[in-house]
């Protein structure tokens, strides 16, 4: 009992210690983040990605931010806006590439996107991913894949007025639909057409062919806004990925076409980006 409650009074006294003014456990730690250098914080910070700790993760990362731009200090913080978006790469992937309800179909794109419970930082971390300086090809995939799921992302917050994750017909589709709260159609489609902006769905599409191209059957690709062709080697999984996001982009194009005759026909088209009754 008296060694009982020796551990009991030294946790309490830690505990006590620690939001008391008087001790100093807590300035101690942050003096020693505070001192380490940029390599540390990095090395730290992706110590916490791989145990799923994003909060953490991203402290670490602003701090080594503080001190050095560098690119892994950026995709780490990438990862970690990523993490705590909802965005797990491989669940990702696997919901993309092995859908069996809707395969190959911009269905399998929304499927994936359920898990995302932050747009804001989904948002920030493509952010970060289009400002680094020097993207490998592991990059690439990791910003495509998180810019393809934003696009569906974009959409549902526009269209899917009775908030049910999906479009169907309770939606209140038409030409103005959330002008006042979102992009306007024709912004919202400049942005996911035009290679130009950093949500940018043309774009997605043809970075996420090179990222994906090494192994497997040569295959040509177009892209569903512009036409740009591109040869690759894809396995067939890693092939469905891209006609799946071919099928959304051109799905899009097509919707827009419709947006300048009816609003029946526009309503229809938006409706149908998500294979959903």
């Amino acid at each position: 009992m008296k060694a009982l409650s020796k551990k009991i009074s030294a946790i309490l006294t830690i505990t006590i210690c620690i939001f008391i003014n008087g001790c100093n456990l807590l300035d101690a730690v942050d003096s020693s983040i505070n001192n380490a250098t940029a390599s540390d914080l990095i090395s730290e910070g992706n110590d916490k990605l791989s145990e799923c700790d994003y909060s953490t993760a991203l402290n670490r990362f602003e701090r080594a931010l503080e001190k050095d731009n560098s690119d892994d200090a950026i995709r780490g913080r990438a990862a970690a806006y990523a993490g705590l978006a909802g965005f797990n790469m491989i669940s990702a992937l696997n919901s993309i590439q092995n859908n069996l309800v809707a395969p190959n179909t911009s269905a399998t794109i929304f499927q994936a996107t359920k898990s995302i419970t932050s747009f804001s930082n989904l948002k920030l971390a493509i952010q970060d991913m289009a400002s680094l300086n020097s993207p490998t090809k592991e990059d690439l995939l990791f910003k495509s894949l998180i810019t393809v799921i934003a696009s569906t992302k974009f959409i549902l917050e526009k269209y899917d007025t009775n908030l049910n994750s999906k479009l169907d017909n309770p939606d209140q589709i038409n030409f103005t639909t959330n002008d006042s709260k979102t992009q306007k159609w024709e912004d919202l489609y400049s942005d996911l057409s035009s290679t130009s902006s950093i949500y940018s769905l043309e774009k997605a599409y043809i970075e996420l062919t090179n990222a994906l191209s090494g192994r497997g059957t040569s295959w040509t690709t177009l892209s569903p806004f512009n036409s740009v062709t591109n040869s690759g080697t894809y396995t067939q999984a890693n092939y469905n990925i891209i006609v799946a996001v071919g099928d959304l982009g051109q799905k899009i194009k097509e919707a827009n076409i419709k947006y300048n005759n009816s609003v029946n026909e526009f309503k229809a088209a938006i409706m149908a980006l998500d294979g959903v009754d």
